[in-house]
């Protein structure tokens, strides 16, 4: 990949400050202050313009819509999201402490920014494995690779992105309180970068889609409710680890159809026989 030119690094700047623009009203607009200094709070300001500047650029350099149209989408749900339902207000203080009721989503949201960019980077690797792999508007896209990978490149990309996963996952778990023991975060990080590894690995190498998308639904499920609830129990997580067995029932079933009843006319992938 090319370096990012300069369109792309001003519409990613664009981005950045849009977010930072959102994130900041929020958390400035509504009672945050009484829950997080002002030092915390320019730290998820810095988040928050990562956030909006690599997944923005990312799409203005390559041409994937994944990545800066994920970003909006998600800053545009945390916006309908934090109006639509109480905010959080200062009903009394205890000891000096000041007790506050209503959910957090914006201060949810700003502090796993980490998570967000992760998961819309993979969104992107997805979006240009299909859109390359099937040759579907695949001429609008740029400074990108061709496909098939080499084993070499294919290996580097999945194990890229599927640490990037387990490392953003192990960090919410370290911030929840579900999880307090170094075995509980090895089995956060295993999870998702195995289930990371499989999804992709498929869709990468064959074009199998179905695995890929029943990854997306189960774990941003689970991240959604880590993040964003008071989970009673931490089983949304392990629950990861075991779809990722499904993943590959699911991926053999995907080719064995794809193979055996709709052949491979019309829907080819780089790596199919013609």
């Amino acid at each position: 990949m090319n370096r990012p030119n300069r369109k792309s690094i001003v519409t990613g700047a664009v981005g950045g400050l849009v977010s930072v623009g959102v994130v900041g009203t929020l958390l400035s607009y509504f009672d945050y202050h009484i829950v997080m200094s002002p030092t915390g709070f320019w730290i998820l300001v810095l988040g928050a313009f990562l956030l909006g500047l690599i997944s923005v650029g990312f799409s203005s350099h390559t041409g994937l819509f994944a990545p800066g149209g994920g970003f909006f989408l998600v800053l545009a749900a945390v916006v309908s999201v934090e109006l639509t339902t109480p905010s959080p207000q200062q009903v009394g203080e205890l000891g000096g402490n000041a007790i506050v009721d209503g959910a957090f989503h914006t201060l949810s949201y700003a502090s796993t920014w980490y998570l967000w960019l992760t998961l819309l980077l993979v969104a992107g690797v997805a979006e240009f494995a299909i859109r390359r792999g099937y040759e579907y508007h695949d001429d609008r896209l740029r400074n990108l690779p061709e496909l098939p990978l080499s084993r070499y490149e294919l290996g580097i990309l999945v194990s890229g992105c599927s640490v990037l996963v387990g490392l953003a996952t192990t960090v919410v778990l370290v911030q929840g309180q579900m999880w307090g023991t170094i075995s509980g975060y090895g089995i956060g990080f295993a999870v998702a970068t195995a289930a990371t590894a499989i999804s992709l690995t498929a869709l990468l190498s064959r074009g199998i889609v179905i695995p890929f998308l029943l990854y997306s639904w189960v774990l941003t499920n689970s991240l959604h409710t880590e993040v964003f609830t008071s989970p009673d129990t931490a089983l949304h997580i392990p629950f990861v680890g075991i779809a990722s067995f499904g993943f590959v029932v699911v991926a053999a079933l995907e080719l064995l159809v794809r193979y055996r009843l709709l052949g491979w006319n019309g829907g080819n992938f780089v790596t199919d026989p013609r």
